[in-house]
Parts: C-alpha cells; sequence; structure tokens
C-alpha cells in the first residue's frame, strides 16, 4: 500500500465523524445564523493557511540534507500562490450574506480553532513541516459537492453570490486532492515522518468535527 492508501485508512475512522458533524450543521432552525457563524469561524481558519505554509517552507529550508523537506518545500511554493487570497472571498461571501466584514477583522477566535491551526505551528518548529501535509490532506481532501452551493443558497435564503467560495472550492479542490495525494506517494518520507502526517490528519478532522459542533450549539442554544 502507498503512503496515500495508508493515509487514507487511517482516516476512514475520523473522516465520517467530521462528514457528519458538518451535515448537522444544518439540523437547526436558523440556516442563515449558522451560515453567518460558519464563515466568521472559516475565516478564521483561512487567513492562517498562507501563514502556515511560509512557516513550513521556512522550515524545510533549515533542514538541508533532508529529501522530505526540499520535496515539500517545492509543493508548498506553488500551492502558496493558489491559495493566496482564499480569505479574501470568505469576506466577499460574509457581506454578500449581510454581515460586517469587520467583524471578521476584530472577532476574537475561539479555541478549537486555535487549536486545528495552533497544533500545526508546533509539529512545523519542533517536530518537522511535513505533518503540514496531513493538514491539508484533510482540508482539500474532501471538496463539496458541485450542486452544494445551490442548495445551501435555497435552504439559508441569501443570493448564489454568498457562497462563491463554496463555489470554487468544489472544483479547486478535486486537483488540489489530486496533487496532495501524488506528492504522499512521490515524497520521500521517513516511517516516522509518515506518521506525523497522519497524526496530523487525524489531528485536523477531529478538530474540524469540533469547531462544527461548537458553531452547531451557539446557532441552537
Amino acid at each position: 500500500m502507498t503512503a496515500g492508501g495508508r493515509l487514507t485508512a487511517k482516516l476512514s475512522f475520523a473522516v465520517p465523524q467530521m462528514l457528519d458533524s458538518m451535515t448537522r450543521l444544518w439540523d437547526g432552525g436558523s440556516p442563515r445564523g449558522t451560515y453567518l457563524d460558519w464563515l466568521r469561524v472559516m475565516h478564521g481558519m483561512i487567513r492562517a493557511t498562507v501563514p502556515l505554509m511560509l512557516a513550513a517552507t521556512d522550515a524545510c529550508l533549515r533542514r538541508r540534507d533532508d529529501p522530505a523537506a526540499a520535496g515539500f518545500a517545492t509543493y508548498l511554493g506553488r500551492h502558496i500562490r493558489e491559495e493566496f487570497g482564499h480569505d479574501q472571498w470568505v469576506v466577499e461571501d460574509y457581506a454578500a450574506a449581510g454581515g460586517d466584514p469587520a467583524d471578521l477583522t476584530d472577532q476574537l477566535v475561539g479555541g478549537a480553532v486555535a487549536g486545528l491551526v495552533g497544533a500545526q505551528y508546533y509539529w512545523i518548529r519542533h517536530v518537522h513541516p511535513v505533518a503540514l501535509l496531513g493538514h491539508i490532506a484533510v482540508l482539500e481532501g474532501y471538496p463539496p459537492r458541485p450542486e452544494t452551493a445551490a442548495e445551501l443558497a435555497t435552504l439559508c435564503g441569501l443570493p448564489g453570490a454568498a457562497f462563491r467560495a463554496l463555489e470554487r472550492h468544489a472544483t479547486l479542490d478535486v486537483k488540489h486532492r489530486a496533487e496532495v495525494y501524488r506528492l504522499l506517494d512521490t515524497l520521500p518520507m521517513t516511517a516516522a515522518q509518515e506518521r506525523l502526517v497522519g497524526l496530523s490528519a487525524l489531528h485536523t478532522a477531529a478538530g474540524v468535527a469540533q469547531v462544527a459542533d461548537e458553531v452547531r450549539a451557539r446557532v441552537t442554544a
């Protein structure tokens, strides 16, 4: 089995809970409120995407004679360009949904988001930057269905312009998932590095589920 196959097998124990939590987000009586809260949380996560990859790139470049770090740095150099500005997509969607973009700048991000992102900084700086590959594999490995944006627009009673980030990721993340798994299968990782990628991925899946559960709890309280 390849590294990508092994990661998929590990995630089969965690991803169903993550996807279930994402689905149950919409069980409450206020879909519009849920979506606005979810956008606030997503902005808190997505604005850390490029800074995380820059931190990982820097850590990779410091690891001379490490082939896994060198290969990951090459991938990150391309991927940073592709991810730049995605937080602004969320800002635009939030405004289209009737939210005030200033809410996103000044918001106090909760512990679930901080724990989800902060663990990556720890692993990047204190263990090995390739940990971030597991985080990326989860966040980009389960793209929304192409019709999800339109379905949520109807459910929430909001214009389609409020779901453009979701609509774009339905297409982009199919490509990004293929790139991540191609990298997993070709990156010359040690057994310890591969275990770290798996640990990071499992942590991310559990963290996304926790974030979704907290949003649902706030909206239904």
